[in-house]
């Protein structure tokens, strides 16, 4: 084999890969239907977190399914009271774990997150927690303290952590207004 026969082969064998590499990209998921309309994540990166959220925070020992509480409808209408940055960058980071390409970039399966196994998707949350990848453990980290705290701030869940809830001023009168020297 001559170079220029080399070469071919491996344009050949570039565009090959580059060609399922997009089609990997392209595959899709399993969406779900949320129980309430979307305000900023579109129907992919609510299943996305839906899953997530499912994986963090089962049902088990009296606790609700991150599911019965919505978890991941809070976590939507959070962002459309925060920055419409923040919302972006969810997004971003959603379709990351999403993407079947960058699974199998990182070792993992050529398959979309919401098409995995609830044992794929612990083990993909795994990898993610620690990884050698700063961006990935940050990733993670964001994942679990949205699900988490969008978790616990439901009422249903305070008796079940033994927290009162919080305090109720609504018994306390109003103090009176300063009077300002004219």
């Amino acid at each position: 084999m001559n170079r220029r026969t080399v070469l071919k082969f491996g344009l050949g064998g570039a565009a090959l890969m580059a060609v399922s590499g997009v089609g990997l990209g392209l595959r899709k998921g399993v969406l779900r239907a949320p129980a309430a309309p979307l305000q900023v994540l579109g129907p992919m990166e609510y299943s996305v977190l839906a899953a997530v959220a499912d994986r963090m925070l089962p049902a088990g020992d009296g606790f609700p399914s991150a599911a019965n509480l919505q978890v991941a409808e809070a976590v939507d209408t959070l962002l459309a009271r925060s920055e419409p940055q923040v919302g972006v960058e969810l997004q971003q980071l959603l379709g990351l774990l999403e993407n079947a390409l960058v699974g199998l970039l990182f070792a993992g399966p050529a398959t979309p997150f919401t098409a995995l196994s609830t044992t794929q998707q612990d083990a993909v949350l795994q990898a993610w927690k620690d990884s050698r990848l700063t961006v990935r453990r940050m990733g993670f980290r964001v994942l679990r303290s949205l699900c988490l705290s969008t978790y616990f701030s439901n009422p249903a869940t305070y008796a079940l952590v033994g927290y009162p809830g919080p305090p109720d001023f609504s018994s306390i009168a109003a103090p009176e207004p300063l009077a300002v020297p004219q």
